[in-house]
């Protein structure tokens, strides 16, 4: 499995959705993709040998055989692109990354939400505990999205040097061959100066060789009689502006980390309005010099 994209793959509708969005990304840079189920095994405990060995041999069988389906529906889709697939019993977030990094995936990518439709946090638990852990970036699926297009790219800017390793850790693995949208949420009524944001884009545009670099800001209103929260504030500019994938660090202390509060689940639970491209801040490194 070189340069194949990992699909972790549960078989639920919105499995399906993730997996056509990779396939498209994969036929576009020439990758295979290696589909990827994790399964338990529980025993009972006062059950016997022969008793749990069954239940683990139809678990595993079962598996196999929604395994074969699911591949040969994305095989039938998209004839031309290599895929391999595995089942494999064990814990999800330690098989996932496993298997990633053995393989040397591009990028991880996953439904935002899986069959169970789990809500505890914003892309469902497992999706969720992947991008706090992955050291490759993982690409979340909204449950909805339809086509592909990968022209418009919207990065989270708050000027912060990481922005440039996070644009690189994407670029490296793909295409500079992109528009570059800066988005960024004003939250304390002091906008960017005009300096400021003309310097950024030109540092953006001269250091990563894209094809162009624009700048979106969106005014946080927090009033009791109007209220539009973070999330909000950066769909409605992915929506202006036309984003076909959203880039976004993820860091226990930054100012994204609000997009993870519990507290705002209920508001960006079903609002992933585009893929979203996640990397843990730790696992940035600069490719090039600033």
């Amino acid at each position: 499995m070189k340069n194949a994209l990992l699909i972790p793959t549960d078989f639920s509708d919105n499995a399906w959705v993730a997996t056509k969005y990779a396939a498209n990304l994969a036929t576009k840079f020439n990758w295979d993709i290696h589909l990827l189920h994790v399964y338990q095994t529980f025993g009972r405990t006062l059950a016997t040998t022969e008793f749990n060995d069954a239940v683990a041999k139809h678990n595993m069988d079962s598996a196999n055989e929604e395994m074969e389906k699911f591949q040969e529906r994305v095989q039938k889709e998209f004839p031309d692109l290599q895929i391999s697939a595995a089942c494999i019993q064990g814990n999800l977030t330690d098989t996932i990354l496993k298997v990633a990094e053995e393989n040397n995936a591009p990028f991880i990518v996953m439904g935002s939400k899986g069959a169970t439709g789990l809500k505890g946090l914003v892309f469902g638990s497992n999706t969720f505990d992947i991008i706090q852990h992955s050291p490759i970036g993982v690409i979340a699926v909204p449950p909805h999205h339809e086509g592909f297009k990968l022209k418009k790219i919207g990065i989270l800017s708050n000027f912060k040097a990481t922005e440039f390793d996070l644009i690189d850790s994407f670029i490296h693995r793909t295409s500079p061959a992109i528009d570059l949208n800066l988005l960024h949420v004003v939250e304390n009524n002091k906008p960017a100066e005009a300096n400021a944001i003309f310097y950024w884009e030109e540092k953006m545009l001269k250091h990563t060789g894209v094809n162009s670099v624009s700048f979106k800001s969106k005014q946080l209103i927090n009033r009791l009689d109007i209220k539009e929260p973070i999330p909000y504030c950066i769909n409605q500019m992915i929506v202006e502006e036309e984003i076909d994938l959203l880039l976004l660090t993820y860091s226990r202390k930054s100012f994204f980390t609000n997009l993870f509060s519990k507290n705002l689940t209920k508001t960006i639970a079903n609002e992933l309005s585009v893929p979203s491209f996640f990397m843990r801040e730790y696992f940035l490194h600069p490719l090039v010099d600033q």
